[in-house]
C-alpha cells in the first residue's frame, strides 16, 4: 500500500509542475525540480541522453535484468479554464495531458526504490522525457542517446479521464497506432485562368486529383487492416481568375502494419510523381515515420495483469486497440515491454473532460494505483 505521506508527496509535487507547465524540449524548471528532488532522495542520475531529460539509477548488478520506467514531462500551448488553486501560471501554457501526474508518480516511485533498493530483484532506470507532445520526439531522441542501452524491459503508464479511480487498463498486443505524416506540395505555373489558360499548370487540380487517388490507394493496399487516413489540410491559390502555381496537402497515416504502410508510401510517392509530370508540373514529398506501433508484449502485459489481481492492486480492465500514436513507441523497438492506463474521471459518464481540452482535470486519487502497480510490478518480478 502506498502510505499518505508519499501519496501527499506526490500530490504536492503535481501542483507545483502543474503550475509551470514547460514545452518540447524547454523544460528548465520542470527538469531542475525533478533532478534536486532526486538529489534529496539520494538517486544517482545522468541527463546526457537528450535535451532536458532526465535518467534515474537503481541497482547495478550485472547478472540481473535491468527494467526502464518512462515518464514524460511536457505540457501543451493550451489556455487552462479551471479555475483550481494551483491553475497554470503561465498564460498559454497547460498540463492538459497528465504529464505532471506521470513526472510526480515517477518521483514517488524513485523514493520507494530507493528505500528498499537492496530489495530489488532487477535493476531499475527511470526515464523523465521530454517533448512527447512535439513532431520532434523526446523519446527518438534519448533512444538515439544510447538510453536503451543495457534495457530489458520497458513500460509506462498513462492517465484515463474516461476510466474511474482505483481502475487501471491494459491492452494486449496492438494498442497504439504507429504515425506517419504525409506533406505533399504540387508546383505548377500561374497564368489568366481565362484569358491564357494553356499557359498554366494548375497545381490545385494536380492535389485534387491526388486527393482523390490516395484515398483509394490507401484502401487498396490494406483492404481489412487497421489504418486511418485523412486528409486535414488543403491549400492552394491567391485569386479567383489565377491559375493556382502552388497547392499543398497534408495528411495524417495511422496504421499498425509497418510492412503494409511502407508499400503504401512507396507506391503513393510513384503516383504522386506521375500526376504531376502528366501535368508539367512538379511535387514533394516528405512522409517520414514520427513513431511506430505501441505493441504490448503479451506475455509481459500477462504477467502485469497476474501481479496487479494477486496483490490486489486494483481492477484491470481489457482496452481495445485505439487509432491515436504515443512516442513510447520508440523504446519498444528496442527492448519489449508495455503500456498500462490508469483511471483519472472526475465528472459524471458525459461530462468527462477529454485529454488536451481547456477542461481537462485530474482525479489525484488515481495517481495512488499508478504508483502501486509500478511498485508491485518491479517487486513481484520473476
Amino acid at each position: 500500500m502506498i502510505s499518505d505521506s508519499l501519496f501527499q508527496y506526490v500530490t504536492d509535487i503535481r501542483r507545483r509542475i502543474h503550475r509551470h507547465p514547460e514545452i518540447g524540449f524547454d523544460l528548465p524548471v520542470t527538469t531542475a525540480l525533478v533532478c534536486s528532488e532526486l538529489e534529496r532522495t539520494g538517486v544517482t542520475y545522468s541527463t546526457d541522453f537528450a535535451p532536458s531529460s532526465v535518467v534515474a539509477y537503481f541497482g547495478n548488478d550485472p547478472d540481473k535484468r535491468t527494467i526502464a520506467v518512462r515518464a514524460d514531462m511536457d505540457a501543451l500551448p493550451v489556455e487552462e479554464k479551471v479555475d483550481l488553486p494551483f491553475k497554470s501560471e503561465i498564460p498559454g501554457r497547460m498540463h492538459a495531458c497528465g504529464h505532471d501526474t506521470h513526472t510526480a508518480i515517477l518521483l514517488g516511485l524513485a523514493k520507494i526504490l530507493k528505500e528498499r533498493e537492496s530489495e530489488l530483484p532487477c535493476n531499475v532506470r527511470l526515464f523523465f522525457q521530454p517533448s512527447e507532445e512535439c513532431a520532434e520526439s523526446g523519446a527518438e531522441a534519448m533512444v538515439k542517446g544510447g538510453v536503451m542501452d543495457g534495457v530489458d524491459e520497458v513500460i509506462c503508464t498513462h492517465c484515463e479521464p474516461f476510466m474511474d479511480p482505483g481502475d487501471l487498463g491494459i491492452a494486449t498486443g496492438d494498442y497504439m497506432a504507429a504515425c506517419m505524416p504525409f506533406k505533399i506540395e504540387f508546383i505548377g505555373r500561374t497564368s489568366h485562368a481565362a484569358a491564357a489558360p494553356e499557359l498554366g499548370i494548375d497545381a490545385i487540380r494536380m492535389a485534387d486529383e491526388a486527393y482523390h487517388r490516395l484515398a483509394a490507394l490507401v484502401k487498396e493496399c490494406f483492404g481489412e487492416k487497421k489504418y486511418v487516413w485523412n486528409v486535414g489540410v488543403f491549400q492552394g491559390g491567391t485569386a479567383h481568375n489565377v491559375i493556382a502555381d502552388h497547392c499543398r496537402l497534408e495528411a495524417t497515416f495511422r496504421f499498425f502494419d509497418q510492412e503494409t504502410a511502407e508499400t503504401f508510401r512507396d507506391k503513393a510517392v510513384s503516383e504522386l510523381n506521375a500526376i504531376a509530370n502528366r501535368y508539367g508540373g512538379k511535387v514533394k514529398v516528405e512522409a517520414e515515420q514520427s513513431c511506430y506501433a505501441v505493441i504490448n508484449d503479451p506475455e509481459l502485459a500477462g504477467r502485469f495483469r497476474r501481479i496487479m489481481e494477486e496483490k490486489g492492486v486494483a481492477r484491470v480492465l481489457d482496452l481495445s486497440s485505439r487509432m491515436s500514436s504515443e512516442d513510447f513507441s520508440w523504446y519498444l523497438t528496442k527492448a519489449p515491454g508495455f503500456l498500462f492506463r490508469y483511471g483519472i474521471k472526475c465528472e459524471p459518464e458525459g461530462q468527462v473532460s477529454p485529454a488536451h481540452s481547456n477542461t481537462f482535470i485530474v482525479n489525484e486519487e488515481g495517481m495512488r494505483y499508478a504508483l502501486e502497480a509500478f511498485t508491485e510490478y518491479i517487486f513481484g518480478k520473476d
